[in-house]
C-alpha cells in the first residue's frame, strides 16, 4: 500500500507554557499526535481495526452535522470508539483497496496534555482533540463533515464573510458569559447536546481520565455565578484555526482556563459541540 502524509505544526501559540519546552521534546510529541490521527484515518481507509483502537480513546465522541432531507434542518450524528472500530472490522475491503490513502495531517496545537489536529482525506474533512492520558495521545473528539473540496458542488464548503466573527462572539459568550454569570450568554453558546471533556487526573492514585460535563452544568453553573471573575482579571484570548464545511477549530485561554472548542453551523448559527479543556497552570491562586 502507498503510504503519504504531510504534517504542519503550527506554533501559534508560542506563549502558552505548555509550548515552553525544548524542540526535541516537541517533536517528540508532534509525531505522537501524527501517529494518532494516522492510526484513525488509515486505521480507517485499511481497515486495520487495531489501529483505529490505538487511536481514539474508549469514550471518543465523534460528531456529524447533517442536514435532515426531509426537513431541511441540521441534526447531530454520533459515532464512538465501539462504533468506530465495528465498522472498520466489517468493512468493505474491495471498495477501501479503490480509495486515494492520501491524508493530510496539520496539527494546530500542543501543550497541557491536550492537542488539536485536522485530518483531511479524499472522503473525510475531520478536526479532532486528543488528550495525553497515562502517557498515550488518543483522539478524545472529532467534529467531521464529508470532504466536499474536489466536489463540482462546494456549497457551504468555504467559510463565508462575518463567518469569524461569529464564531468569536459564540466563544466569547461562552468564557466571558462564564466570567459574568450571564447564563444566556452561556445557553447561546452552546449546542443542546455540547460534550464537554476535562482532562482530569484522580489525585489519590495519579491515573488520568476523562470528566464529562453537558449543557446543563455549563449554564446552571453561570447562572450560579460559580465561575465569576473580574473583567479586568480575565484575560481572554481567541485564536481561530480553521473554518471549513461549516466547522471550526477554535483556542480560548483564559486567566482561569484552557479551552479547545469544536464550533458548528447549526442551523445557521455557531454552536459548540465538542470541547477539550484543562484549568490554565499559570491561574492565581486562592488567597492571592
Amino acid at each position: 500500500m502507498k503510504r503519504f502524509f504531510a504534517v504542519v505544526l503550527v506554533l501559534a501559540a508560542l506563549s502558552s507554557p505548555a509550548i515552553a519546552q525544548n524542540g526535541s521534546d516537541m517533536a517528540i510529541e508532534r509525531d505522537a499526535v501524527v501517529a494518532a490521527a494516522m492510526d484513525y484515518m488509515e486505521g480507517a481507509l485499511t481497515a486495520d481495526e487495531d489501529r483505529m483502537a490505538r487511536g481514539v480513546h474508549p469514550e471518543l465522541t465523534k460528531v456529524l452535522i447533517r442536514p435532515m432531507r426531509q426537513t431541511g434542518r441540521h441534526v447531530l450524528s454520533y459515532n464512538t470508539a465501539t462504533t468506530l472500530i465495528e465498522w472498520v472490522r466489517a468493512a468493505d475491503t474491495t471498495r477501501l483497496a479503490q480509495m486515494d490513502k492520501n491524508v493530510d495531517v496539520t496539527v494546530f496545537d500542543i501543550g497541557n496534555g491536550m492537542a488539536t489536529a485536522r485530518a483531511i482525506g479524499q472522503i473525510w474533512y475531520d478536526f479532532l482533540q486528543l488528550g495525553k492520558i497515562n502517557g498515550e495521545w488518543r483522539i478524545v473528539n472529532v467534529l467531521w463533515s464529508p470532504n466536499r473540496l474536489q466536489a463540482e458542488n462546494q456549497e457551504g464548503v468555504q467559510e463565508e464573510p462575518g463567518d469569524r466573527a461569529a464564531i468569536e462572539e459564540t466563544a466569547l459568550n461562552y468564557i466571558d458569559g462564564a466570567f459574568s454569570g450571564d447564563g444566556d450568554r452561556m445557553a447561546a453558546a452552546l449546542h443542546p447536546e455540547m460534550t464537554k471533556m476535562l482532562l482530569a487526573e484522580r489525585r489519590e492514585t495519579g491515573v488520568q481520565y476523562l470528566h464529562k460535563m453537558g449543557p446543563s452544568d455549563l449554564i446552571e453553573g453561570t447562572h450560579a455565578g460559580l465561575g465569576v471573575l473580574p473583567e479586568d482579571e480575565r484575560k481572554i484570548e481567541i485564536e481561530i484555526h480553521d473554518v471549513s464545511h461549516g466547522m471550526a477549530a477554535v483556542k480560548v485561554t483564559s486567566a482561569l482556563y484552557i479551552d479547545h472548542l469544536q464550533v458548528g453551523k447549526f442551523n445557521g448559527e455557531w454552536k459548540i459541540i465538542n470541547v477539550l479543556w484543562v484549568p490554565n497552570p499559570d491561574r492565581p491562586r486562592r488567597g492571592g
